[in-house]
Order: C-alpha cells, then structure tokens, then sequence
C-alpha cells in the first residue's frame, strides 16, 4: 500500500513537472503577439513584419519537431525538455534587449528550434513513466497546462504592460520561465529511464519500415495535416484578435488582451472537460465536428460587429471553450496510430503541424491587419475552422481502415 502510494505520487511529480514545461512553451507563444501594438509603436512597422517574427518562431518549430522526436525517442528525452526551456528563457530575455525587428526575428528563431522539442520530449517522459490507465488524464493534463500558459500569457502580459514597458514586461516572464528551467534540472532524475515499457495499441502502425514509410504513413498524415489546419483556424484569433478588437471597438490593448485571454480560458476549461469526455467519446472526428461547428459560428457573429463589447466576450469565451475540448481526444487519436517506442518520433511529426500554420498564419492575418480590415480576422478563421472539420472527419475514416486493416494482417492465435 504504502509502495503503490509513493509511486503514485512519483508519477503525479512526473505529470506536474513535464506539464510546467509545457505552460511555459505556450505562454511564449504569446508573448510577443499580446506586446504587438507598443512594439510596432516603437519600431515603426507593419504587422507582416511583425508577423515575421511570430513567422520565424513557427519555422524554426516546426522544422525541428520531428528530428526532435526521433532524438527523444533514441537518447531519452528529459535533457532536451530541460535544455530546450533554459534556452528559450535565455532567448526570450535578449528579446527584451532587441534593439530592431531584425534582431528579434533571429532570436525567435533560436526560440523556435528550442521550443520544437517539448511535445515530442513530453509525451515520451509522459508515456514511459506513466501507467497506461492513467495515461488519457495524464496527456489531459499537459495539454491542459499548455492552453493555461495560452490563457495566462495575454493576462500576466496586460497586468505587466499597464505597469512597464514592453521590454520589462518579456524580462520578468523571461526570468520566470528560468527559474522552473532550474527546478526541472533539480528534479532531473524523476524523468530517467523507462518505467513502463511501449505498447502498441491494437492496430497501430509498426515501428520498422523507412523514415519515408512513416511520413507518409496515411493516419499520422492525416493528423499532421489536422494540426495544420486547426493552427491556422486558431492563429488569426491568438495573434491578431487583440489588434482587430482595438480597431473595431477602439478600446486599449489592455481590454483587447483582456478578451483574448477569455478566450484562451475558456480554451483551457474546454481542455479539462475534453479529458473527461475524452475516454468516453471514442470517435474524434465527432468531437473535431461539433467544436469548430460551434466556435466557427460564435467568431462569425464577432465578424459582423453587431455584438456589444461584453457580448463579445461571451462568444470568445464559448468558441475558446468549444475548441478547447477537441484536444484530449486529438492526443488519444494520434498515440493509436503510434508504433510502439515511437510516441515521440509520432508526435514530433504530427505537432510540426503546429509550426507549418504558425509560419503561414501571422503572414496572412497581418496582411488583413495591414489592409485594415480587422473583421476579416475572424470570418477567415471562421472559415478555416470549417475547413478543419473536413480534415478530421478525413483523417479518423483513414485512421479506422489503417486500423482495421493493421489487426487483419496480425497473426492470428491457433486454436
């Protein structure tokens, strides 16, 4: 009793410590884009080049994501978890001591190649340290505390800008993520080793084969063109809707960041209902449907500007909420597909997903910024979301003939 309780515990140490890591990759997503007006004030430039430096973050991101699985799942993966967030936090305190926008689309690029290396390094520490009954609440968990660090980022961000600059804003954040940097390298030795050997699921992909087979392998495929395509719906809304509202509604950054982190919170609670509702639901494609139906018809409605500024908050908070809730079981879909020791290998791929739209989406939405057309923002992602319905409807039906077709080709016990 006593050995299965301290082992609990271990593993919830485990949980919550790789989950920080994870709070701290998302919240410097948004950190330059809720200082996007003061730094254009500053510099004086358009939103495409700004965009360029959120552009260059999603580069690099994503063309490391999946050399960083593989090295995960070769080397182990708490040492990169543990370097790659020293080095963003570093990265991110030269940000605040860039002195053009040129500097800072170099430095997001070193942020970038650190930041690629957390969804991969995380589910490998998740998977081999946690018990597979535990494992949908444990992924729940650390995508929960990533659309925490999404929500938290716009909040902490607006209370330090209305008492500094800018620049001093990024250095206290900078210097926070540092110090959790540090207690990971405390606690290095909780995420060593393997604790629980990988499993394949029944009918998941085998681990042989070329790189090129596993690229092109269609589930993990069709789940990495979902990532893209969810990225971009949700990109618009996480890097310009505060430039868009204080256009439309003339209200300070303060307020528009104020209504961007409703809706990242209502990302993060839909998260937590998502991992309940996740081990229950078993189809995907029908959780994807219902969420961007719903969030997609919530930002058309901010499009139209007929909405009172509160009202405005209201259907955030629900699109967020909506979107929020398709994530637990967007991580199971992908670990079924997953050949046995290549979680991370599976989820570096399909997460570069993540970078390819955020590469393409800050170049897009800060081109409608710049032609001053701010309610395009949220009818374009509108668009985009439906758009992804398609593609996660597409992926699970390709998902289920792999599978199908992967438990038909298993040898058969003899009677």
């Amino acid at each position: 009793m006593v050995a299965e309780r301290r082992e609990k515990v271990r593993e919830l140490s485990i949980v919550a410590l790789v989950s920080a890591a994870h709070f701290w990759s998302h919240f410097f997503v948004l950190v330059i884009p809720s200082s996007l007006p003061l730094i254009r004030a500053e510099f004086g430039v358009s939103n495409v080049v700004l965009g360029m430096v959120i552009a260059a973050y999603g580069l690099m991101s994503a063309a490391w994501q999946f050399p960083a699985g593989i090295v995960s799942d070769r080397y182990g993966a708490s040492w990169f978890m543990i370097g790659g967030l020293g080095i963003m936090s570093v990265a991110m305190f030269c940000q605040s001591l860039a002195p053009a926008v040129i500097v800072m689309i170099g430095i997001a690029a070193i942020i970038g190649i650190a930041d690629s290396v957390f969804h991969p390094a995380d589910y490998t520490i998740l998977t081999a340290k946690v018990r597979a009954p535990w494992l949908g609440r444990a992924y729940a968990i650390h995508t929960f505390a990533g659309f925490l660090g999404f929500a938290a980022a716009p909040t902490a961000m607006s209370f330090l800008l209305a008492g500094g600059s800018w620049r001093d804003a990024i250095s206290v954040v900078a210097l926070a993520a540092g110090a959790t940097a540090i207690l990971l390298l405390v606690c290095h030795k909780l995420f060593e080793g393997v604790t629980y050997a990988p499993v394949s699921q029944p009918g998941a992909a085998k681990g042989g084969g070329s790189l090129l087979k596993f690229l092109l392998a269609p589930p993990l495929l069709m789940m990495f063109l979902f990532y893209v395509f969810a990225t971009l719906s949700g990109n618009g809304i996480q890097t310009f809707s505060n430039s868009a509202l204080i256009e439309i509604y003339k209200i300070d950054i303060v307020e528009a960041n104020s209504a961007l982190a409703i809706y990242l919170w209502g990302n993060t609670i839909g998260v937590l209902a998502g991992g309940i509702v996740a081990d229950r639901m078993k189809r995907f494609d029908f959780a994807a449907s219902l969420g961007y139906l719903v969030a997609s018809a919530m930002l058309c409605l901010i499009g139209l500007a007929i909405l009172p500024f509160f009202s405005v908050l209201i259907a955030l908070f629900f699109a967020g909420f909506m979107i929020g809730a398709i994530m637990p079981a967007r991580d199971l879909a992908v670990r079924a597909v997953a050949p046995a020791g290549g979680i991370g290998k599976a989820f570096g791929y399909v997460s570069s997903g993540f970078g390819v739209g955020g590469v393409i989406g800050p170049l897009f939405f800060g081109t409608m910024m710049d032609l001053h057309l701010p309610q395009l923002v949220f009818f374009v992602s509108a668009g985009m979301m439906i758009l992804t319905i398609g593609v996660a409807l597409a992926a699970s039906a390709v998902a289920r003939r792999s599978i199908a077709a992967n438990m038909a080709a298993e040898p058969q016990p003899a009677e």
